[in-house]
């Protein structure tokens, strides 16, 4: 079926009312086909372009129906990107097709709860929503006609459908109306910049405790928002380190621009390349938004640039690079290891470091990796490029857990089926050996000034990331892994290293 079966002279032709009549019909006949596309086009025009990663969230909305649980959808989309737009339609249609009685609708504080609420109060309000869902659209009455629930924190229907605002600052304990506990959960703008680590751990307590247990049993969890910090609760969902809603998904980080280049004119930023990733918010748009907001608010807001401000040790450097295919032959290989011993949300992160060595001396940083993860996922992770690689050996710095690490590595190998001559040897290191953590990177900086050390392009910009920012910000994982395996081919640097 077709977005508009009239043709245009046909449409010209209907007045106002046949063609509200018209629309309604179309509307209501979406619902009943299952054709999400042209529901939205009507109720919404502005919103008939979609983006891959809209579509994926439209289908996961159809996708719901009731009594099941669906799998909770985190959508972490640039601003201006149409999350809270198409959050508050999902609300809307899930309540047109009688998949969902009662929805939370969450934010950081109760007045941008009660702002999204109104929102879609005014989406139902529409002759269009009135015509196709008359129940839907009118507000709930009591015995003697006293309007039950049409506020700006709650809409209360003649259809049953209830949706409720709520602050993050007011959440509590067992949320229900009547005997109904809510089956739909949307959570948008949670995350504040300003937030410390206690405000994130506070508001993931008040998730974790108070409203997710309040939901019934097919519960529907709906998340939006973009990324406003490395320690933000989404950025904790889109990294793993969160440890609810275990299997959710994850849509994003989707940046407003790929591959985005901004040139500074004279002190105007302009964007001169980059492939936006969503027709609605286009190139022309994103200029606006930056001569708006500025670039650093653009960067942060819509590409989800959250990297701490440089300023470090190793700022001041203009690392050599040489792409992967002009590597010359390596001497000697190695693989380093900086482990944090658990993978909460408190933990530091694992830090993975593959460098070389050539004939002429000089340093090659050929793989970097840097997350928080299991002890175990580190380790494989370290076993497989080093086996990749050809490394003779895999690292750990054993500060954290000392050598009950090898426990873990031999697991590692053998969760990896490689024949026992392929596993590289084992290789310890104290750091406290050799002193604070800045006066060791100082030791493998001289090396950077000199140009001894070259970067493989690809993996080197994760490597970059963590030298620009120490010893300012954590995590310093990365860097220390760097060093061990620095001082491990460097001649005469690794004499204290014990081979296992």
């Amino acid at each position: 079926m077709t977005l508009i079966e009239l043709s245009d002279d046909e449409l010209a032709l209907c007045t106002p009312l046949e063609l509200d009549g018209y629309l309604t019909y179309l509307t209501k006949q979406a619902v009943e086909s299952g054709d999400w596309r042209q529901w939205i086009s009507v109720i919404s025009p502005q919103q008939y372009d979609f983006a891959p990663h809209h579509e994926d969230f439209w289908r996961w909305v159809w996708s719901v129906v009731p009594d099941q649980r669906p799998r909770p959808f985190v959508a972490i989309w640039p601003r201006g990107g149409a999350k809270s737009t198409s959050t508050e339609l999902a609300c809307v249609l899930l309540a047109a097709r009688g998949a969902r009685k009662y929805g939370l609708y969450v934010c950081e504080s109760q007045d941008q709860a009660d702002d999204h609420v109104s929102n879609v109060a005014s989406l139902l309000e529409t002759s269009i929503a009135a015509r196709a869902f008359p129940e839907l659209s009118a507000r709930a009455v009591g015995k003697y006609g006293n309007v039950k629930g049409w506020r700006r924190n709650r809409l209360m229907t003649s259809s049953g459908f209830v949706l409720d605002a709520l602050g993050l600052d007011v959440a509590v304990r067992g949320v229900k109306v009547e005997n109904q506990r809510p089956d739909l959960l949307v959570l948008d703008d949670i995350d504040n910049e300003q937030d410390t680590q206690v405000a994130t751990e506070k508001k993931i307590k008040t998730i974790t405790q108070a409203l997710l247990p309040a939901g019934s049993n097919d519960v529907g969890v709906l998340m939006c928002q973009n990324l406003v910090h490395q320690d933000s609760i989404f950025a904790r969902l889109a990294d793993g380190r969160a440890n609810f809603l275990a299997n959710r998904i994850i849509s994003g980080p989707i940046p407003a621009v790929n591959d985005l280049v901004i040139a500074n004119d004279d002190g105007r930023f302009v964007i001169t390349a980059g492939t936006p990733t969503w027709s609605g918010q286009n190139l022309s748009r994103c200029q606006e938004m930056i001569s708006d907001m500025g670039v650093s608010a653009f960067m942060s807001e819509c590409q989800h640039d959250t990297e701490p401000a440089p300023g470090g040790m190793f700022d001041h450097l203009v690392f050599k690079h040489v792409a992967a295919a002009e590597v010359p032959e390596m001497v000697r290989t190695c693989c380093w290891v900086d482990p944090a011993v658990t993978d909460n949300d408190q933990s530091d992160a694992m830090g993975v470091q593959v460098a070389g060595i050539d004939s002429q001396g000089t340093i090659y940083m050929l793989w970097s990796w840097e997350k928080r993860a299991t002890p175990l996922h580190a380790l494989q992770t370290a076993i497989r490029k080093a086996v990749e690689y050809g490394c003779d050996v895999v690292g750990i710095e054993t500060d954290q857990g000392g050598e009950t690490w090898g426990s873990v590595f031999r697991e590692a190998a053998s969760s990896l089926e490689l024949e026992p001559r392929d596993v590289p040897r084992l290789k310890y290191a104290k750091a406290g050996s050799i002193g604070p953590k800045t006066h060791r990177a100082s030791m493998m900086l001289t090396d950077y000034e000199k140009n001894r050390i070259v970067h493989v392009i690809g993996p080197h910009t994760t490597l970059e990331r963590a030298l620009r920012r120490f010893p300012r910000t954590k995590p310093f994982d990365l860097v220390d892994a760097t060093f061990w395996a620095w001082r491990d081919l460097r001649p005469g640097k690794g004499r204290r290293l014990i081979i296992r």
